[in-house]
């Protein structure tokens, strides 16, 4: 199976670079990730975070995980995991988180990375992307039509075990 990261290719938005990720990025999304997880009411922690991104990057069979970096750093990322669903006749992704800093949201950033992983998905032959979506986040909502992606309106059921 091709490795998403070696076919994916970098490019260049809004004074960022949409590139995958790489173990040097780790931090810098462990730090994005302690931010982001609690606002989300998620039992995981920075260090969860750090064992499934770099799960991601050693395995990149398993997900994807690109950044959006600047040029003093990164400001963004998205991650998302394949799955194989025969209701959508293969492969899958499954956006899991999507997290731009501060200062750089409003900027297309966001849309930036969804746009990568579109691209991704194509090349890679996936046949279904989809995404969760807290109520109430218009925000993503807005980036995610603006992206072509449509609301199913299904109710999500979860058991943690």
């Amino acid at each position: 199976m091709k490795s998403g990261r070696s076919s994916m290719k970098e490019t260049n938005t809004n004074a960022c670079q949409i590139r995958p990720a790489t173990k040097n990025d780790l931090d810098q999304l462990c730090e994005f990730a302690g931010e982001f997880l609690p606002k989300m009411q998620w039992n995981a922690t920075s260090d969860t975070a750090r064992r499934v991104f770099d799960r991601i990057l050693t395995v990149p069979e398993e997900g994807i995980l690109l950044v959006a970096q600047h040029k003093i750093g990164v400001c963004g990322y998205v991650y998302a995991a394949y799955k194989m669903r025969a209701e959508f006749g293969g492969r899958t992704m499954d956006i899991v988180e999507l997290f731009v800093e501060r200062a750089w949201r409003n900027k297309g950033i966001a849309l930036s990375l969804l746009s990568a992983l579109i691209e991704n998905a194509r090349r890679s032959k996936i046949s279904r992307i989809s995404v969760q979506v807290h109520s109430g986040n218009a925000a993503i909502e807005r980036v995610l039509e603006s992206a072509g992606f449509d609301p199913e309106r299904r109710t999500i059921w979860g058991f943690m075990v």
